[in-house]
């Protein structure tokens, strides 16, 4: 099972977290290597998954996200969520199951299509004939 859920950000408190960022790959690196050294400007805080559910409600859109199990749900709260805000909420966060570190990211600046294309683009293409 893995052993915490980091996030970069604030904790005020027991109960509450302020998330300002998200993990990326220098994070995983420096957070597998378990140094010393990190960024001033970045804080690390982690939630021990050892327990039996973890769970955290997150404001601006009335939902929750739990971690039971070594399985992550995402409940929607009134307002349904797009595909995009779902990866969003995930991307917050990084796995470390001791000095392993795994986190979602969305490669490039790709967004997130839904459906097709009205006018999909038509490629042609001709051989010119020489005389």
């Amino acid at each position: 099972m893995p052993n915490l859920l980091i996030f970069i950000g604030e904790r005020p408190s027991h109960l509450e977290m302020h998330i300002k960022g998200k993990p990326e790959f220098y994070d995983a690196m420096l957070l597998s290597k378990k140094s010393n050294h990190l960024s001033s400007n970045l804080t690390y805080h982690s939630i021990p998954l050892h327990q039996t559910r973890v769970t955290i409600h997150i404001r601006e859109n009335n939902s929750q996200f739990n971690c039971h199990h070594q399985s992550l749900q995402l409940i929607e709260g009134e307002k349904p969520l797009s595909e995009e805000d779902a990866y969003d909420i995930f991307t917050n966060f990084a796995i470390m199951d001791d000095n392993k570190v795994a986190f979602l990211m969305l490669s490039g600046r790709k967004r997130i299509r839904l459906g097709e294309k009205v006018d999909p683009r038509v490629l042609v293409a001709s051989k010119k004939l020489e005389a």
